[in-house]
């Protein structure tokens, strides 16, 4: 996707914030109250409030009802894991003996979220969407199917109420023996990456959140989107990530290739305010193509995040040093 499309849809999206925020000023005319300190319960996410109680016009009815396809013995377990509307289906690398081991919850591209075979069949160097690098690593992972897709229950709601099956996948981790929990981590990839931008700004559950090729508007996928251009201003709003950055409190990495991905990811300071939020851009590479050396420097950094504050810087530098590896193995 063209970086000129992000820049339209997040100038689009500051237009958007700016209207909603001038309509809320008081006239000449009226006597402006004094505010008065509102405490909140900490941690308090605008993105919860503001998607409390809404209905969106452009839930997909899941129509299929397909189970997933059984995975190999010998790499994931298929189990369910509760979630707002029920039990949904995931698959989850089988329990091991021996010390407590960091974990990761892992959300595909595209705009159906379920899972099928894509995750045990190794894909090419330059597009291996599989995230198998977490599993050879040695790291916990977890591959949900969110509602409305597979047999899990509910409607595919195009980024909203799917961010609850996110964290509510997160919560699943803390019942495995042999997890840590406190090192319990998000990743995704492309729209997957968008919607754990989402989930970022909607808790602190994640130790750390690492986004490989998200959005910052939703408007940035134009027609290929699960909600139209012509979709009203909050049904946008709800769905941009970048609204709501400054939320976030997770440590939180922005991953892309500079080869037509959705970066650079110029992000307006008065979004960003005080979030943990890193961009790493990595030279001579696509959308698809940093994802697998990418997810192979994040999940040697997850291993490496063991003290008592999360460490989970990722550097260009690295990602190329480990494509270089890579090649010098295969050749």
């Amino acid at each position: 996707m063209k970086s000129r499309f992000l820049v339209v849809s997040l100038l689009s999206a500051v237009a958007l914030l700016s209207c909603s925020q001038s309509s809320k000023k008081p006239s000449t005319n009226e006597k402006a109250e004094v505010a008065k300190p509102t405490v909140h319960p900490e941690p308090t996410f605008r993105l919860l409030d503001q998607r409390s109680g809404f209905k969106t016009a452009f839930a997909k009815p899941n129509e299929g009802k397909t189970p997933p396809a059984k995975p190999p013995a010998e790499l994931f377990d298929l189990v369910r894991y509760e979630a707002p509307l029920g039990a949904n289906a995931a698959y989850v690398t089988p329990v091991r003996e021996g010390e407590k081991r960091p974990a990761i919850v892992w959300i595909h591209g595209g705009f159906d979220f379920g899972i099928d075979s894509f995750a045990w069949e190794p894909g090419s160097a330059e597009n291996d969407q599989s995230a198998s690098a977490f599993r050879e690593a040695g790291v916990v992972l977890m591959i949900p199917s969110l509602r409305g897709t597979n047999d899990s229950p509910g409607e595919n709601e195009c980024f909203l109420g799917e961010v609850d099956d996110v964290i509510a996948a997160g919560r699943y981790l803390l019942s495995r023996p042999d997890v840590d929990p406190k090192r319990i981590y998000l990743g995704g990839h492309s729209t997957g990456g968008t919607m754990v931008l989402l989930a970022a700004a909607s808790s602190d559950f994640f130790r750390g959140v690492f986004a490989f090729g998200a959005t910052l508007s939703v408007l940035s996928y134009g027609d290929s989107s699960c909600v139209p251009e012509s979709a009203s201003e909050q049904e946008q709003r709800l769905r941009t990530p970048a609204f709501f950055f400054a939320d976030i409190r997770t440590p939180t990495v922005m991953i892309e290739g500079s080869i037509q991905g959705n970066g650079p990811y110029d992000i307006p300071s008065e979004y960003l305010g005080n979030a943990p939020i890193s961009t790493v851009i990595v030279p001579g590479t696509t959308h698809f193509s940093v994802l697998r050396p990418g997810s192979q420097v994040v999940a040697k950094a997850i291993l490496r995040d063991s003290g008592e504050q999360a460490n989970v810087g990722i550097t260009a530098a690295a990602i190329l040093k480990q494509m270089s590896g890579s090649l010098n193995q295969a050749n």
